[in-house]
């Protein structure tokens, strides 16, 4: 099943970049009861289902009119490790920059179940025990 959960992620951030951030079929790669915790989480809180998803898509296409992730992958069975950049443009000023990213995905039934971003690679690799 890892391998799968490799390709799921990959296929799903392939289809992001090439079709854009909104333009995305949720539930083709998130788990209804998806939980995905980015950075700012911690001050904003978490996003909760597909809604959820759809929700920081939203909040996402008002403050970039680029978002795209470029990552390698560490397959750790259950969970993905996923590590690179998100290249945005910023809607309005058109500056563009790249932000690292270090996530672990969790998966159920086939579709991303959990999504954390730590900011990261080694964080996330800290965070499955696996310290960089």
């Amino acid at each position: 099943m890892s391998r799968a959960n490799v390709e799921l992620l990959r296929r799903g951030i392939d289809e992001m970049n090439r079709v854009g951030l909104s333009e995305v079929n949720v539930g083709l790669y998130y788990h209804p009861e998806v939980a995905f915790l980015p950075r700012r989480s911690a001050t904003e809180g978490a996003y909760h289902g597909i809604a959820g998803i759809e929700g920081f898509i939203a909040d996402t296409r008002e403050v970039f009119e680029k978002f795209e992730l470029h990552c390698e992958f560490l397959d750790l069975g259950e969970r993905v490790l996923a590590w690179g950049v998100i290249h945005v443009r910023a809607r309005g000023s058109g500056i563009e920059t790249d932000i690292a990213t270090g996530g672990v995905y969790e998966f159920r039934d086939g579709k991303i179940v959990r999504w954390e971003d730590f900011g990261d690679k080694d964080k996330a690799l800290n965070a499955v025990g696996l310290a960089g």
